[in-house]
């Protein structure tokens, strides 16, 4: 019996109970009713039925509100706790334009402070779980690859960074290139076809004297996809 029904059945049931005693007394003790209060009698205790019947309505559908609210609420904790515990295990690879050991002679002293000036990369691994399937890719201004080096298994954050010097720049001075750190992290069903992709943008140029490539990098940009892009 569904609680609607099992509510309506209470009223009517309350309603039995006030009506047949009053009818009863009023039969032992030979009162003769007009028919028109015994309507007004029963017409009350029809409404009265009623409008128990509506309260408990009303209150079950406030409980049915509250109670999706409350499933909701679980449902966003559950989602929220298992992006949490993904972002916890999860590899983040970045690479690092490592400053030049000798400063070239348009280096300003506030370029000099914020090490903008470079000639090859660190990787680093700063997040909570090891990376698999490291590529390290460069790319020219139209992302056509120039080299690729690969990792199987590149651990945490506490083990030592890797190193990539670029050799096919000379054809592309003052041009927007990429390095790209594609990689995944320990498989789990939900994440299986999941890449997780850094790029960091640089401009190569030449120094003064022309001694050497040095490396101008941009902002980093983090992405994650399931499809892998050739290149």
């Amino acid at each position: 019996m569904s609680n609607r029904m099992k509510y309506y059945v209470i009223g009517l049931s309350i309603a039995i109970a006030i009506y047949v005693p009053v009818v009863s007394w009023l039969t032992i003790r030979d009162i003769i009713v007009p028919p028109e209060l015994i309507d007004t009698i029963i017409l009350f205790i029809l409404a009265s039925a009623t409008i128990f019947y509506a309260v408990r309505t009303s209150d079950i559908a406030d409980a049915t509100i509250e109670q999706a609210k409350a499933t909701k609420q679980q449902a966003e904790a559950s989602v929220k706790m298992a992006k949490e515990m993904r972002e916890q295990r999860r590899p983040i690879v970045v690479p690092k334009a490592f400053p030049a050991i000798g400063v070239p002679l348009q280096a300003s002293v506030e370029d000099i402070a914020k090490h903008v000036y470079s000639d090859y990369f660190e990787i680093h691994n700063e997040g909570y779980g090891p990376a698999i399937e490291l590529e390290i890719l460069l790319l020219d201004k139209e992302k056509r690859q120039l080299e690729k080096q690969r990792e199987t298994f590149f651990p945490k954050v506490s083990a030592s960074p890797l190193e990539f010097h670029p050799n096919g720049l000379t054809n592309h001075m003052n041009s927007t290139c990429y390095l790209l750190c594609r990689y995944r992290g320990v498989i789990s069903s939900d994440e299986a076809q999941l890449w997780y992709e850094t790029w960091l943008p640089f401009v190569p140029v030449k120094s003064q004297r022309g001694d050497r490539i040095i490396i101008e990098p941009k902002e980093l940009e983090f992405s994650e996809t399931h499809k892998k892009e050739s290149y």
